[in-house]
């Protein structure tokens, strides 16, 4: 009695296993399907450029408040250097007089969509108008167009990326957080950044930010002190032919 428990037992098992292993395998092939279906990699923004150049790009996103604006222009003019300043649509309604200080002080405006929603949610019209819109508007206060996008909250898809880039325009990531919009001390904020930094490295930074001024004056001095020139985002990445790899690093065909 015992053994013919067993064996049933035996028996069950051995059906379990052949059943897991055919779901395995159709699972396998379900995603492989998917991938070929596919047929191309992922479309990626560019986070950071490879480069033999010790060369960085300071971007900071403008989406809320501007009371910071004119101590952050005072501090880059302290140190000669250019940052690249990605405001929204409703950024620009509210501040142009902040859009134009920034354009005037020598500083790059790119984009950072024209109502600061989440992207990722929309469809192709959608996302086109998001771009345009805002394009218009830093066209009518600057008399420049935007040619950098960086997107709200870093949040993208395929088709967010390839409309971006159907308008001309780059997408742009980052490789060092300040993580300001969580108020860390101005010394966190330091580590962080230069912790991570490297040839190519895009911060991110936003305008608002409760200890954002008192920290940039020491993570400037710390760049530099490193040898890092501080440059545009548009002066740091790479013009076509390009790849950009799995990490978002973006490398020139014709290496420099």
């Amino acid at each position: 009695m015992r053994y013919g428990v067993f064996r049933l037992h035996s028996h069950r098992i051995a059906v379990t296993a052949v059943l897991l292993a055919a779901v395995i395998t159709g699972l396998t092939m379900f995603y492989s399907e998917s991938i070929l279906v596919a047929g191309k990699p992922r479309a990626l923004p560019i986070y950071s450029v490879e480069t033999s150049e010790k060369k960085v790009a300071m971007g900071f996103n403008c989406a809320w408040d501007n009371a910071d604006i004119p101590q952050l222009i005072r501090i880059f003019n302290t140190y000669g250097i250019r940052g690249t300043f990605f405001v929204s649509g409703s950024w620009c309604n509210k501040f142009p007089e902040s859009v134009k200080a920034l354009h005037d002080a020598g500083h790059e405006i790119g984009s950072h969509s024209n109502t600061h929603a989440d992207m990722t949610q929309m469809n192709r019209e959608e996302v086109l108008e998001q771009i345009t819109r805002c394009n218009q508007k830093i066209r009518d206060i600057t008399g420049t167009s935007a040619t950098l996008f960086r997107m709200p909250s870093g949040a993208y898809n395929d088709l967010v990326i390839e409309t971006i880039r159907s308008q001309g325009m780059e997408a742009i990531q980052w490789d060092c957080d300040s993580i300001d919009y969580q108020n860390p001390t101005p010394e966190e904020m330091k580590a962080r950044i230069i912790g991570k930094l490297q040839n190519g490295s895009i911060l991110l930074f936003h305008s608002g930010a409760q200890n954002t001024p008192a920290a940039l004056p020491g993570i400037i001095e710390a760049i530099q002190a490193q040898g890092y020139e501080i440059v545009p985002v548009s002066e740091l990445i790479l013009p076509a032919p390009y790849t950009i790899d799995h990490e978002g690093r973006q490398h020139s065909e014709n290496p420099r």
